[in-house]
């Protein structure tokens, strides 16, 4: 009857052993969407600066273009010019469509990426908490079945010791 009780030992352990990789995978996996979602992050939060930039000074592009004096009108607003211009080109060297541009449904992106990353985020942390859970399982079933394994932490010091002497 013992070896019956031991198989099942045995069984949870190769279970656990497997729970902790699928589990170690889940949440690297997750990790790893997280990280690429904040790249995009990154780049939107960029795009949606200079989109801004354009808008809030196009108006005084369109007034230097219509001006009778040029000069005095670049002198006068050349921050605002200059900063239209960069953002223009920053914009138009990205891909996006100047005439269709539209701040709120960039914003609106950016915050379903945020949403998509915080969920992420939470199931990568609990897969971790789940793994440290199935590994604490692991080691006690292991010290039930006598098959007890050295801790290196506890090695460590021991080898340092030896060194000293």
């Amino acid at each position: 009857m013992s070896t019956g009780r031991a198989d099942n030992e045995v069984g949870s352990l190769s279970d656990l052993k497997h729970q902790i990789t699928v589990k170690t995978e889940a949440g690297k996996s997750a990790k790893q969407s997280v990280v690429k979602l904040e790249h995009r992050m990154k780049d939107l939060a960029e795009i949606i600066k200079y989109a801004k930039q354009y808008k809030t000074n196009r108006s005084y592009h369109i007034a230097y273009k219509k001006s009778k004096n040029p000069d005095a009108y670049f002198r006068r607003y050349e921050s605002q010019l200059i900063l239209y211009g960069g953002a223009r080109r920053v914009l138009e060297q990205t891909g996006i469509n100047l005439k269709g541009l539209n701040v709120d449904k960039l914003k609106a992106e950016y915050q379903e990426l945020m949403k998509q990353k915080n969920e992420l985020t939470s199931t990568y942390k609990d897969c971790e908490k789940e793994v440290r859970e199935l590994k604490r399982k692991q080691e006690n079933l292991n010290q039930y079945l006598g098959r007890t394994q050295p801790n290196p932490a506890q090695e460590q010091p021991e080898k340092n010791k030896n060194k000293s002497l």
